[in-house]
């Protein structure tokens, strides 16, 4: 059940590759939000230009995804600083104002990680726990729904236990059936935060989509979203909400419109 009562439907794209243009296009047809977790720079796979960036920011929500897209635990910890405090200045100039949203690069995070994200100002942390429609206890440990690409149950169910994910692997066995097609798992997530409250919270890579010749099926989800009874909104707004349902933000939260919600 929703800390708030309230269903909500979020989506993140990660990495900023030039397809996310294609992604924004699906989005404004359907009326979705989405944020988009962008690095600076990818040494991987291209990054959008700039002006490409600050268009989407206008219209949706551009979170920081690192300085380099660096996995922040396989560096020292003044390395995962530099990448996180960076990164965020990074956006932050580009963008022309705060960015409050973060993703860790490959989901990788441990307690040091997510304290340094803390300390840079974020206000939540989305990471690649599988399986959750719920909001979390610790904002930066945000889970997700599904992931848009398919995976035999087996590796699922181990990707949740290596994470020390015990609620998703449970949800997966009972709440999605172990449904191993990802877009099953996220039908799963919207029958279940309709009825449930909650958040369901789609979660892939536009360059991946593209990768996988999986358009269609994104565009028949995006449609299917549409036609629930679940508020759209960006992973920002919920965190926003996260906060001010504990009255943790008091007095310094923005007007929805100052705070891009869009």
């Amino acid at each position: 059940m929703s800390a708030t009562g309230q269903k909500y439907v979020t989506i993140s794209v990660d990495d900023g590759h030039p397809t996310d243009l294609r992604t924004v296009d699906l989005l404004m047809r359907y009326g979705l939000k989405a944020t988009f977790y962008i690095p600076a720079a990818n040494s991987e796979r291209t990054v959008m230009r700039p002006s490409e960036i600050r268009e989407i920011d206008r219209l949706f929500e551009v979170g920081s995804h690192t300085l380099n897209h660096l996995r922040l635990t396989s560096i020292p910890p003044e390395r995962a600083w530099q990448e996180i405090w960076e990164g965020k200045q990074a956006s932050e100039d580009m963008l022309g104002h705060e960015v409050v949203s973060f993703c860790y690069p490959g989901g990788k995070f441990n307690r040091r990680v997510a304290s340094l994200v803390a300390k840079a100002g974020f206000l939540a942390a989305r990471t690649c726990m599988f399986f959750l429609n719920d909001f979390p206890k610790d904002p930066f440990r945000w889970g997700v729904s599904a992931y848009a690409n398919t995976y035999p149950a087996y590796v699922q169910l181990r990707h949740c236990l290596l994470e020390g994910n015990l609620a998703g692997s449970y949800n997966y066995l009972t709440r999605f059936k172990a449904r191993t097609a990802w877009a099953a798992q996220f039908m799963c997530a919207l029958e279940n935060v309709s009825r449930d409250g909650g958040m369901a919270h789609l979660y892939f890579h536009s360059w991946e989509i593209e990768q996988n010749g999986e358009w269609d099926v994104l565009e028949a989800v995006f449609k299917a979203i549409a036609e629930h009874s679940l508020t759209a909104v960006t992973n920002g707004y919920l965190y926003r909400r996260w906060y001010e349902k504990r009255g943790l933000m008091a007095g310094s939260l923005r007007s929805e419109g100052d705070c891009r919600l869009n």
